[in-house]
C-alpha cells in the first residue's frame, strides 16, 4: 500500500506542475478517499500556493488559497469515510 501511496502522491506534486487545478483537486479527493490520513493534500496546497500564489499580504484573503482547499478537501473526506465505513 506504501507504494501506491507514493506513487499517486508523485503524481499529484507533477499534475500540480503540469495540470490544470481542477485535474489536481480530483486527483486529491480520490487520493484522500483511497489512502488513511492523506496528509500530503495539505503539502499539495501549500505547493500550489508557492508555486502560483500570488505575493502579498495574506490576511487580506489571497495567497493561501490552495492550503484552505488541501485543509477542505481533507476534512471533508475524512468526515465522509468514517460516515461510510
Amino acid at each position: 500500500m506504501t507504494i501506491w501511496r507514493t506513487l499517486v502522491t508523485v503524481f499529484l506534486v507533477s499534475a500540480v506542475v503540469f495540470a490544470p487545478w481542477w485535474f489536481v483537486l480530483v486527483g486529491a479527493i480520490v487520493g484522500t478517499f483511497l489512502f488513511p490520513r492523506y496528509y500530503e493534500v495539505i503539502a499539495l496546497g501549500v505547493l500550489s500556493d508557492i508555486l502560483y500564489g500570488i505575493s502579498g499580504d495574506v490576511s487580506v484573503g489571497f495567497g493561501a488559497q490552495g492550503l484552505l482547499a488541501g485543509v477542505a478537501v481533507f476534512v471533508v473526506m475524512e468526515r465522509i469515510k468514517r460516515e461510510l465505513r
